[in-house]
């Protein structure tokens, strides 16, 4: 009997070892561990940059430069990067290069506290200059993604690398709120900030490690193109149908999407009066419903494509202005449970923005340079992101940066919102008999 169940034991084992250690299976595993790690550097420190600042004396409207002026450095890295990425044989090169300057920017960012009167201007200045590598990071690990992952493996292996971030948007935002909100004085706070940078950029640093173990059996031509040919390159895409329909919709989705991003954290903090760990659970509880529903959404692109799916997305984005209008109409104990349980419910549908906007994207890239296609597209949505969260605080300081102000926009945003839902199922009616 002994013998039987140590037979049955090593046979388990290798099994186990085999399903690991098959290609695809492989590639899977380590994609899902790299994306947990750039999910725990977000969370740590992305998510709560605009706690730093409020701790480092920003006013409102420094808060919006903590979006703006990083989208603007995005920008300017965006084209040159994806010249940069498509020259290169193995893409991954770039997606390890800019993690390890993201690591160095992280490291620094951390001493920021220190600078006394001149450290919310450094930090700024730091956080946009940051987000030059990361910008490089997120179209090159686009391309780095398409060029190893066969199409017909791609929705599959980006539901369980979303499904464990989800997973860990749950855990690490209550653990990284609870902690701040514990701290007692402002002073504290700033240090536990500082030893979040830190973290991270160790995190990245475990991260590149990951990255080189992705083998790929495919070879890929560098491209030749150059400064001196971009103007080719722009015009034929510019002839491309159906990169300009996709663009033109998901560019309006990403503008009606990006115009609330401060507003909302305005709205969270100056009204509903949320701490750190009110914050996390807002977070905690979309994480929770983008955890339980990905699967549903990832088997809903299977049966009717991705598409399809996007519809449901941008429809659920339309319930977030409307979760805060009703929140701050409710005295401000009550407001945040309301608040919380709109945001979870907007929440089901966020997994196939996530799962679908890429896939998408990838479905209408043509092969030739494809980074430099996808900077241009990012180039737009970043000069969305760049300009929409101040274009939010414009309106909210026009109408009177008060209450009335903050609901009149959440409402002009709501029917935007719907507007977008329309532009996606308009796309999905015209190319429905498609693959």
């Amino acid at each position: 009997m002994i013998n039987i169940n140590k037979q049955r034991y090593h046979e388990i084992i290798n099994l186990f070892i085999h399903n690991v250690t098959a290609p695809r299976n492989r590639i899977l595993l380590l994609f899902t561990i790299e994306g947990i790690l750039i999910t725990l550097v977000n969370n740590i420190v992305g998510n709560n940059n605009n706690l730093f600042a409020t701790r480092l004396g920003a006013s409102d409207y420094e808060l919006s430069l903590v979006t703006t002026l990083p989208q603007i450095i995005g920008m300017l890295v965006l084209i040159p990067g994806g010249i940069l990425t498509d020259r290169m044989a193995n893409k991954r090169r770039m997606v390890t290069a800019s993690l390890a300057l993201i690591t160095v920017f992280y490291a620094v960012i951390g001493f920021v506290p220190f600078l006394s009167s001149y450290r919310l201007i450094i930090f700024l200045i730091l956080i946009a200059l940051s987000t030059g590598p990361m910008t490089i990071y997120n179209v090159s690990w686009q391309a780095y993604f398409s060029d190893i992952v066969n199409i017909e493996d791609r929705n599959s292996i980006l539901t369980y690398r979303t499904s464990f971030t989800f997973l860990i948007s749950i855990i690490i935002p209550l653990a990284s709120g609870a902690i701040l909100a514990s701290a007692g004085t402002v002073g504290a706070k700033l240090r536990i900030h500082q030893a979040y940078f830190w973290m991270g950029a160790v995190m990245l640093l475990i991260q590149i490690f990951v990255l080189r173990q992705i083998k790929s059996s495919q070879e890929h031509s560098p491209s030749g193109l150059g400064i001196k040919n971009l103007k080719s390159a722009l015009l034929e895409l510019l002839h491309n149908k159906k990169f300009l329909g996709f663009v033109s919709v998901a560019l309006f989705f990403y503008m009606t999407w990006q115009i609330d991003w401060t507003l909302y954290f305005i709205g969270q903090v100056k009204y509903l009066k949320m701490n750190e760990a009110w914050l996390s659970y807002v977070n905690i509880g979309g994480a929770v419903a983008q955890f339980l529903t990905i699967g549903f959404w990832s088997r809903l692109n299977v049966k009717y494509g991705v598409r399809f799916g996007i519809i449901f997305g941008t429809l659920g984005l339309s319930v977030y202005p409307i979760g805060m209008i009703m929140a701050t109409s409710a005295p401000a104990a009550q407001g945040r449970v309301v608040f919380i349980i709109m945001h979870t419910i907007a929440s089901l549908t966020m997994a196939v923005i996530t799962l679908n906007v890429l896939q998408c994207l990838l479905q209408i890239l043509p092969e030739k340079n494809k980074t430099l296609n996808i900077s241009i597209y990012t180039v737009l949505i970043t000069l969305s992101n760049a300009v929409m969260p101040l274009v939010g605080i414009m309106l909210y300081t026009h109408l009177g940066a008060d209450l009335k102000a903050l609901q009149t926009i959440f409402w002009i945003i709501f029917a935007a919102r719907i507007v977008s839902t329309g532009l996606w199922t308009l796309r999905w009616w015209v190319l429905r008999k498609e693959v």
